[in-house]
């Protein structure tokens, strides 16, 4: 397997907990004991599986996007092990994390610009 390995554990753990719901659910990921869940629907705040209880950080799909927007990848999105994704959904994130990368260095290089 080329890349990272994944830790099927945490992969069962996100698709245990989004299993109610997941028609509504465009992204999710674990990251330590904190579970990422971008749905159009609200979530429970807490997941317990195996006696291991997990916060569930939850946003709707606007709101998420918003956040990335304003910069704040390294906080809701970075940190997590995203292993379930709907495909338009995900490509939308990642054009808006490139947008937001390229106007940081234009800021940057405009700044060093005599």
């Amino acid at each position: 397997m080329r890349g990272r390995h994944l830790d099927l554990s945490e992969k069962q753990v996100v698709l245990n907990a989004i299993e109610g719901y997941k028609f509504d659910v465009m992204l999710a990921g674990i990251m330590d004991d904190s579970l990422l869940i971008v749905s159009k629907k609200e979530t429970p705040h807490f997941y317990e599986e195996n006696g291991k209880k997990y916060t569930i950080i939850h946003y709707y799909p606007d709101d998420y996007i918003n956040l990335l927007l304003q910069g704040k990848e390294e906080e809701v999105f970075r940190p997590f092990h995203v292993y379930y994704f709907v495909k338009v959904y995900m490509r939308k994130v990642l054009d808006v994390l490139a947008s937001v990368e390229v106007a940081r260095m234009a800021d940057e290089y405009g700044k060093n610009q005599p």
